[in-house]
């Protein structure tokens, strides 16, 4: 056995060139780098305007594409003026123009996350002209707004006073009841809580207690447009008792209070008219008018005051006119298309109270005049559901004359009530 030994490595001569190449590749280009920057110079004047007119374009719009895709231009976005919007709200409110005074509060109330009192008065707004709590998108919008009363300082009463008020007119007491009772718990003075607290307790049936809050309201706060609440409550909680003749006075003052809430110049001409006082009744909305002509509310009862006295054409002006000023009145899309109806106009008819029922509308004659012009229109599907819905509603109104109604209604497309 032997051991192996590896061979001693021996490395191969490497072949020796007199001239690099390395050395010859220089030799070559040297004079052609040369000779080009010779000719370059030469025709310098050219080369300088091929360059203008070809490569630096190329390259500004290769920056511009490469700053584009590594950071967009942002787009200028209009920043709201705040200043003006305070202005338009406040002069909008004043002159009585209460929906231009809803669209420039929102701007500002949009603008103050932290202003309780701007949302306060957003809401309010929302509130009464939301065509008599008919409109229900307007009131779930005057809903959002409480909250955001409540968010800017859940420690002061407002938001929860307002937030009972809104609940209210959407027809939900428990809820408005537990809001209202919050505000009072934060702030046992403050009157406006009273006052929205007064008409929850009347749409309970609490009449007593319901005028006891009204009248704590008023200790409270005597003036301004608390006071106008609770007067206004204080009104509607006899008239809806039926007592019409006294519910003119508190109805009166609370408009001296505040002049510009139509809401509350109908709801007093509304007692006019059920107490025979006809021309009193235009009196107060033809006032209201002179103060802001385009008032929807105040236009739909003018139409309907003439139409119960006997002029259909007036009544189709005003309601006309609402609409123009307002297309989702949703009291002027109601009324004006229960004439379209009685006129025959189906077709006509069924647009405008097919929109004041998207709107919110649950009067169950709205439903019934849309069932009934679709199936004059010979579309019974379409009808259908409508009959059905108010037929629901007419039920829980426990209403037997209407019931029959769509009972039959629904028999003649040949469907089941």
């Amino acid at each position: 056995m032997y051991l192996r030994t590896p061979k001693r490595y021996r490395p191969k001569r490497r072949r020796m060139h007199l001239i690099s190449r390395r050395t010859v590749v220089l030799m070559v280009l040297i004079p052609l780098l040369a000779f080009v920057g010779w000719m370059t110079w030469q025709n310098r004047a050219q080369v300088r305007r091929l360059v203008d007119d070809n490569v630096v374009p190329a390259v500004e719009q290769m920056v511009v594409s490469a700053r584009t895709q590594v950071a967009p231009q942002p787009t200028p976005t209009a920043t709201p003026d705040l200043l003006a919007a305070q202005n338009a709200c406040r002069s909008a409110q004043q002159q009585g123009n209460l929906r231009e005074a809803v669209d420039q509060c929102l701007i500002l109330s949009n603008g103050s996350p932290n202003d309780v009192q701007v949302h306060y008065e957003v809401t309010h707004l929302l509130v009464t002209t939301s065509d008599r709590g008919r409109n229900r998108q307007q009131l779930q919008r005057a809903l959002i707004e409480a909250e955001k009363t409540i968010n800017a300082n859940p420690e002061l009463p407002h938001g929860w006073a307002i937030k009972a008020m809104a609940l209210s007119w959407l027809g939900d007491a428990q809820g408005a009841l537990a809001a209202g009772l919050q505000a009072r718990a934060l702030d046992e003075s403050f009157a406006p809580t009273y006052a929205f607290l007064g008409k929850v307790y009347q749409d309970l049936g609490q009449y007593d207690l319901a005028e006891n809050y009204l009248d704590q309201a008023l200790t409270l706060d005597s003036s301004g447009l608390a006071a106008a609440d609770a007067l206004r409550n204080k009104g509607k909680l006899l008239s809806d008792q039926g007592f019409y003749q006294d519910a003119l006075t508190p109805y009166r003052l609370a408009l001296q209070q505040a002049p510009t809430q139509t809401y509350i110049a109908v709801e007093l001409a509304q007692n006019l008219v059920a107490l025979d006082e006809i021309e009193e009744a235009i009196g107060v909305l033809t006032a209201a008018l002179e103060r802001n002509p385009n008032d929807a509310s105040a236009l739909w009862y003018l139409g309907t005051v003439h139409y119960r006295n006997g002029d259909p054409p007036r009544a189709y002006e005003y309601y006309s006119r609402c609409l123009d000023h307002n297309p989702d009145a949703v009291l002027c899309l109601s009324y004006l298309g229960g004439l379209q109806w009685l006129d025959g106009d189906y077709a006509t008819a069924a647009n405008n109270l097919q929109r004041a029922i998207e709107l919110g509308s649950d009067d169950p004659d709205d439903f019934y005049q849309l069932g009934n012009s679709l199936a004059s229109l010979g579309r019974c599907p379409e009808a259908i559901p409508y009959l059905r819905d108010g037929l629901v509603i007419a039920q829980e109104n426990e209403d037997e004359s209407r019931q029959q109604r769509f009972r039959d209604a629904l028999q003649s497309c040949g469907a089941a009530g």
